[in-house]
C-alpha cells in the first residue's frame, strides 16, 4: 500500500485516462485506504447523477426556433443599436473633452487621439469586412 493519497488520480481513474502503472497504483492503494476508495465512491455517485441529470427539456429543433424568433432577433438587434450608440455618444463626449481640455498638451491629445483613433478604424475595418464576409460566407448555415 502506498503511503501518498491518489486523489489527484481518481477522476483520471473513472475516466479511463490514466496508464496501465498508474491504474495499478489507484486500484493497490485503495484496496487499503478507507479515505481514497470513499472519495472513489463519492466520485462515482456523482458522476451517476450528473450522467442521468436532463439538461434541458427543450428538444433542439425547438431550440433553434426559439433563438430564430423575430423577437428574439428583433430585441438583439435592437439592443445592438443601443449599445453601438452608446458608445458613439461615449467616443464623441470624450473627444470633445479631450480638445477643449487646457491641461493637456497638444502631443498628449495627438497620443491619445491616435490611439483611439486608430482603434476606431480597426473596428469599421473588422465590421465592414464582416459585413461583405457574410453574403457570401458558405459556413453561415452550418449547424454545430
Amino acid at each position: 500500500m502506498a503511503t501518498e493519497h491518489v486523489g489527484e488520480l481518481l477522476s483520471g481513474y473513472l475516466d479511463g485516462e490514466l496508464t496501465q502503472q498508474q491504474r495499478q497504483r489507484v486500484t493497490l492503494h485503495c484496496s487499503g485506504c478507507e479515505q481514497c476508495r470513499d472519495d472513489l465512491a463519492e466520485l462515482r455517485a456523482l458522476r451517476e447523477r450528473i450522467s442521468g441529470a436532463p439538461l434541458s427539456e427543450l428538444g433542439e429543433d425547438q431550440w433553434r426556433e426559439n433563438m430564430n424568433d423575430t423577437t428574439v432577433q428583433l430585441s438583439r438587434g435592437i439592443g445592438w443599436l443601443l449599445f453601438i450608440a452608446g458608445l458613439l455618444v461615449a467616443g464623441f463626449y470624450a473627444l470633445y473633452h479631450l480638445m477643449i481640455d487646457s491641461s493637456m498638451s497638444f502631443i498628449e491629445k495627438f497620443i491619445i487621439f491616435g490611439v483611439y483613433g486608430g482603434l476606431a478604424v480597426l473596428l469599421f475595418s473588422v465590421l465592414r469586412q464582416r459585413l461583405i464576409e457574410r453574403k457570401t460566407d458558405k459556413y453561415k448555415d452550418v449547424e454545430i
